[in-house]
């Protein structure tokens, strides 16, 4: 016990220490970010002297995404990052609940939000290396696409053969429509085709999307899958349980995240009731609104801190509903220390939306 409580008290730190970094680099005088300087001065308060550690956020208030709205990238970024702008990797949200949002991360920053913590259950779980991969989502504006680029590359995959589509436009178009259809149609001719021409056996796809492609596929396709990665809409344990079956040969690995922020993962490969997303590393906290939790699932509204060089954000409300669950056994065991997210999802009354993908 005393071990854990040791392992625990240091991971605290670690993310005190990330926010302090993050804080003086965003609210220094003369290179600091606009957004926060602004920020500091409408609350009238030294922040970076009053803030020291992860129990005094509140003290630097929400982010609200209303905020990031219509606001150019660089609001955002320390000025003193600035001669380093041409290696930045930047984006925009999917904008699920309005225009679209923009992010950015420093290279190094991009690989612990959306690669490691993919490469760290990878490894774990043998999820297959050297294989040709087959990506169905959008490559642009959203970062998925550059994260799939690089998962590959990190798993001494060829790059992945992309079947791009728009998810924007897709949210336009009514669910269950016949433009619905004949949209998801033509995402999946082209995987079909890729799939019957070059040996794919990594898929990487939102659910629906992957559930269409395996009823294009007879036995031996479907068997001849080694590796699956969702994204883009949250997976139930339910689906996921049933892809298990369609891809038997399969390691399945669920990811939860968006543009904003990265990547959380679930650790373990094995039928479940409920699925667990863990954040990797210190730049990342989760919380859920207490005030909104229903009192039997203790579900509620997810909200997330950043702590990065790039982009600090404080309170981002998601649109999604999860449970706050500590981190498992395996997920520390991972280094995934922070508390994870229990079967995050749309809130209790969803808009109706057509479900290709959101990314």
């Amino acid at each position: 016990m005393l071990g854990t409580a040791s392992a625990l008290a240091a991971q605290d730190c670690a993310r005190d220490d990330r926010l302090r970094i993050a804080l003086d680099l965003h609210l220094h005088p003369r290179h600091g970010s606009a957004f926060w300087l602004a920020r500091q001065e409408s609350l009238g308060r030294d922040l970076r002297r009053e803030v020291r550690s992860i129990s005094e956020l509140h003290l630097l208030g929400r982010t609200s995404p209303a905020e990031l709205r219509g606001r150019s990238v660089w609001d955002f970024v320390p000025r003193g990052l600035w001669n380093r702008r041409a290696e930045f990797v930047t984006g925009e949200t999917g904008g699920t609940s309005g225009p679209p949002l923009p992010t950015a991360f420093s290279e190094d920053e991009f690989y612990e939000a959306f690669v490691a913590p993919f490469l760290e259950v990878a490894d774990r779980t043998a999820f297959p290396r050297g294989e040709g991969w087959l990506f169905l989502g959008p490559s642009g504006p959203h970062v998925i696409g550059l994260a799939a680029r690089r998962l590959a590359r990190e798993l001494d995959s060829p790059p992945p053969w992309f079947v791009d589509f728009d998810p924007r436009w897709a949210k336009q178009i009514a669910s269950g429509s016949l433009a619905a259809r004949r949209y998801l149609e033509h995402v999946l001719d082209q995987a079909l085709r890729c799939v019957e021409r070059e040996v794919i056996r990594v898929v990487f796809a939102t659910p629906p999307v992957l559930r269409g492609l395996a009823q294009r596929l007879d036995d031996a396709r479907r068997e001849a899958i080694r590796g699956v990665h969702y994204g883009g809409l949250p997976v139930s344990p339910d689906e996921l349980n049933e892809f298990r079956l369609l891809f038997p040969r399969a390691v399945h690995l669920s990811g939860y995240g968006n543009s904003l922020f990265g990547c959380a993962m679930e650790v373990e490969d094995v039928p479940r009731k409920k699925i667990d997303y863990f954040p990797c590393g210190p730049r990342l906290v989760f919380e859920v609104l207490p005030g909104e939790a229903e009192t039997a699932e203790r579900r509620g509204r997810v909200v997330f801190h950043r702590f990065d060089r790039s982009m600090l954000l404080i309170g981002m409300e998601e649109r999604d509903w999860a449970e706050l669950v500590p981190p498992s056994t395996a997920a520390r065991s991972m280094g995934f220390s922070g508390c994870g997210l229990r079967d995050p999802g749309p809130p209790p009354a969803p808009r109706p939306e057509l479900k290709i993908g959101i990314y």
